[in-house]
């Protein structure tokens, strides 16, 4: 037998290619789309600030998936959820997204958004995204969210069943949500719902990834906490919430790259739980807090709290194992994006809000503070809260101590 290394196959690479080029061609369209979305074809083909946000988002999510041909059909069909203008292109990439899962569960999930666009179009004077605001009622509201809630993982938090997360089903749940704010603004009500099973999923997820006992159970029921805080602040229907989703979203994704939990130094694990101040996960669990104090709900930033105090718990207690640079590597990244977070916040998600704000409120909003950190302002342009600050930067200082200590007695009972 010989020593020699096989040569991987072509058809391993393959998928890790197609997510490289979604990536690569989202961050060429956040360029193109910075002062306005790009319309082709008489809207046949609509490029926003949620369409390349969502594919770079999609390629790096790709990255760390197993290799198969059903990612790269994923990615495809979400792409062409995400270019597309026309309900009927909304329905349909959402729909073949989910049936390409490998988890059938997941069909129920495509089912609703699909149902959900198709009965916006049905009811609406023109099939075009931007002219079907007349066609979005409850009943579709409610089809679209019960998808989304599906696909962030509420069958597996209600049965207590554990399961791999899928993040690209996540991602297609969540896009899904955001896409409804380009039909146009939601009342009191579907805010109202959608906070509900954000915080309930958050809530539930964090609890079972802080009881789970093996690692790599818990990361899941970790991401999916992770996913549901992203849905709270979707909830948040302002341009401050959309901006800590965007945050909440790459800080998944940076999660996932780094993948603590098959060995990491401890320093490197704490910067990717997010403990850490000037890290991107510190900069997202503030984010969403800071849009609800934003909005003027104290209860929210009550339970966003919690979960971010269970869910360091929960990453801190799997920080064990052989050390991998690729882990360390990651950690500095997410400091970088972190202590970036001004300029993230301007170029890759200030679109996103932008483009996205004939649908939403103007009760909070999250401005970039020079280069020192993030403004939170609320409807009268007030400064809600900031980051970073030093009474934000003591708390999040105490619940990170709170945590360490929690789990140092966890492990000496």
């Amino acid at each position: 037998m010989s020593d020699q290394p096989q040569p991987i196959p072509f058809r391993s690479v393959l998928p890790y290619l197609g997510a490289a080029i979604v990536m690569l061609t989202g961050i060429g369209l956040l360029g193109l789309i910075q002062q306005r979305p790009l319309i082709v074809g008489h809207g046949f083909l609509r490029i926003d600030g949620l369409s390349a946000l969502t594919m770079v988002l999609a390629g790096l999510i790709g990255l760390t998936v197993p290799p198969s041909w059903r990612r790269i059909g994923q990615l495809g069909a979400l792409c062409i959820a995400l270019l597309s203008g026309h309900l009927i292109g909304l329905a349909l990439g959402s729909l073949i997204g989910t049936l390409l899962s490998e988890d059938r569960r997941y069909y129920l999930s495509g089912a609703g958004m699909a149902a959900g666009y198709l009965l916006i179009g049905a009811g609406a004077d023109s099939w075009w995204l931007e002219f079907s605001g007349t066609g979005l009622n409850s009943i579709s509201f409610v089809l679209l969210l019960a998808g989304a809630v599906i696909a962030v993982g509420g069958i597996e938090t209600i049965s207590r069943r554990e399961s791999p997360f899928d993040p690209l089903i996540a991602l297609i749940g969540l896009t899904a949500l955001l896409r409804l704010y380009s039909v146009g603004p939601w009342n009191l009500g579907w805010q109202f719902a959608t906070l509900l099973a954000g915080s309930a999923l958050a809530l539930g997820a964090v609890w079972r990834a802080v009881s789970a006992e093996a690692a790599q159970i818990a990361e899941s029921w970790l991401q999916r906490a992770i996913s549901g805080l992203a849905m709270v602040a979707v909830g948040c229907a302002t341009p401050a919430g959309v901006v800590a989703a965007g945050l909440l979203l790459l800080h998944l994704v940076v999660r996932r790259l780094g993948n603590p939990v098959s060995g990491t130094a401890p320093w490197a694990g704490w910067m990717l739980s997010g403990a850490v101040p000037g890290t991107l996960g510190f900069i997202a669990f503030w984010s969403v807090s800071a849009a609800a104090m934003a909005a003027r709900i104290a209860v929210l930033a009550i339970v966003v709290w919690t979960v971010a105090l269970l869910l360091i718990l929960a990453a801190g207690r799997n920080i064990a194992g052989q050390h991998h640079q690729r882990s360390s590597i990651v950690a500095l990244i997410s400091l970088g994006g972190g202590l970036a977070s001004p300029w993230l916040a301007r170029w890759l998600l200030r679109p996103l809000s932008d483009h996205l704000q004939g649908g939403l409120t103007p009760y909070g909003a999250i401005e970039p503070w020079g280069w020192a950190g993030l403004l939170a302002l609320d409807a009268g342009s007030r400064t809600a809260a900031t980051a970073p600050g030093l009474a934000l930067l003591a708390l999040i200082c105490l619940i990170g101590a709170l945590a360490w200590l929690m789990l140092r007695w966890r492990r000496g009972v």
